[in-house]
């Protein structure tokens, strides 16, 4: 098989140890731990408004992948190689049908969260960890072959831009600034 994509989700299979790990930060769990997290952080900070924008943000950073996925039309892997997969005896159950491959939903919306959190608070501890966990939460749905990797940093680039435009248009709201 010729495709890097591929080729580079069937290399990072191979570190099979590590699939605990990839399923953990990609589930619905983790996701809302983190969101807590952040809400105690805003809270300290008292910029409760600021944490609502940057959920907002997020949910409509999760519509526009919504549309993009129907736009580009494109299979997860999961789908598109799942015969591969069997031949190659990697355990693999097939997903949905629907091209619903990109870009990758979790990256989006992880990379949007760090943009918006490390403009917002201007601390490179923050943008550090977050951009650890984000490169890995993207990591793991290649691992889980859920997206190929371009599916991935395409959904990165798209919520790093959208969390720049977000951020542009919450230091235009004065009231939310107060």
């Amino acid at each position: 098989m010729t495709n890097p994509d591929l080729e580079f989700s069937l290399w990072l299979a191979s570190f099979s140890g590590f699939e605990s790990v990839f399923i953990a930060i990609s589930g619905r769990y983790f996701s809302f731990t983190l969101l807590t997290l952040f809400l105690i952080y805003f809270l300290y900070l008292r910029k409760l408004k600021i944490y609502f924008f940057i959920i907002i943000s997020l949910i409509l950073g999760d519509q526009i992948g919504a549309y993009l996925k129907d736009f580009f039309s494109e299979f997860r892997p999961c789908f598109e190689y799942y015969q591969y997969f069997v031949d190659n005896n990697l355990s693999l159950k097939q997903c949905g049908e629907r091209p619903t491959g990109m870009p990758s939903n979790h990256s989006l919306n992880f990379f949007l969260f760090t943009t918006l959190a490390f403009l917002y608070t201007n601390d490179k501890v923050i943008l550090v960890v977050m951009t650890l966990i984000s490169i890995l939460v993207a990591l793991s749905r290649v691992f889980l072959f859920k997206h190929l990797l371009s599916q991935v940093v395409i959904g990165a680039a798209i919520g790093i831009i959208l969390g720049v435009i977000f951020y542009k248009l919450l230091k235009r709201i004065k009231w939310i600034n107060n």
